[in-house]
């Protein structure tokens, strides 16, 4: 296999056949985020990419699902994404799906007709970096799309049947626009109604300039108090029918997971008991630590 720099996939993506395919992010521009660092990102021709998948070929695998690797693959050409899933559906016909990471600007990119034809070929569960849907914060942290842009793109996608997983980062306009920000990124989930959401606070990644800009005063991070407030506030605001809530990364201060809106109220009191076993001087400072996971007591109604 032919990996290019750092390899990041999402944490249900852990059964599926990694296909390298790009590395680093073709925007990398976004201030909150340095996860690629001074990567510059590149693509693996597509004859290389072939070889990997000839490679797996030769072996009896069970995998059912494909996720290509990078920081963005689906920013990739129509026809070279054409080409990549017709040689994985060629060489590996038990592969049922194909994943990867893209961005709003990506499928933006694309035709209806070229999403469906993409939908065709196996495309499927995609996973987005929308972090907000308020305006001043996507300008804000140069996200590179308004929210009505995202809201098409993503309409789009449920138009080819292609379902996807949004990333939200609570926290992400600062204490001032925290509730804003919940309202905003919860109206445009219910709009759109995405397959899941993965919530995380928004923590400081070393090196990455909204780290100077709170350094210098230009920005100012939310409470540990106010993020789970926010997170609340998204809950309490959503309409979704069949949404899976999947807040459990090392970074959340309460590990949550559930189906929404069935689990509602449930994720909801699991939150506001998590809040309560917090010290007050906890919940007025910002989060620069980890907190262990919060046991709850928060029953489930079905």
């Amino acid at each position: 296999m032919h990996f290019l720099g750092d390899t990041y996939r999402p944490p249900f993506e852990e059964k599926s056949l990694l296909i390298p395919v790009s590395a680093g992010c073709s925007h990398n521009r976004c201030k909150f985020c340095n996860l690629y660092g001074e990567t510059e990102f590149q693509v693996n021709p597509l004859e290389v990419i072939e070889e990997d998948i000839n490679s797996v070929a030769k072996y009896r695998t069970l995998y059912k699902r494909v996720f290509l690797v990078g920081g963005d693959p689906f920013t990739l050409p129509f026809e070279s994404l054409k080409f990549i899933a017709e040689t994985i559906n060629e060489k590996l016909p038990r592969i049922e799906s194909i994943g990867c990471h893209a961005s709003i600007m990506n499928v933006m990119a694309k035709t209806p007709e070229q999403l469906q034809e993409l939908s065709e070929l196996g495309f499927d569960g995609i996973n987005i970096g929308l972090e907000t849907g308020l305006d001043a914060v996507l300008d804000y942290m140069d996200k590179g799309y308004t929210s009505a842009e995202a809201k098409e793109a993503l309409l789009n996608l449920n138009d080819a049947r292609i379902s996807y997983n949004l990333n939200l980062v609570t926290g992400l306009g600062g204490p001032e626009l925290s509730m804003e920000n919940a309202d905003a990124s919860a109206e445009l989930l219910n709009e759109v109604q995405p397959k899941l959401v993965m919530v995380a606070p928004l923590h400081m990644e070393p090196g990455a300039e909204l780290e100077k800009m709170e350094e210098t005063g230009e920005f100012t991070q939310c409470t540990l108090g106010q993020i789970i407030d926010e997170q609340i506030r998204v809950l309490q605001r959503s309409e979704l029918e069949d949404t899976i809530y999947f807040g459990m990364q090392s970074v959340n201060p309460i590990r949550t997971n559930g189906t929404l809106n069935a689990d509602k109220e449930y994720l909801i009191k699991e939150l506001e008991a998590g809040r309560s076993r917090f010290p007050e001087h906890q919940l007025n400072e910002p989060i620069r630590w980890f907190p262990p996971k919060v046991k709850l007591n928060a029953t489930r109604t079905m």
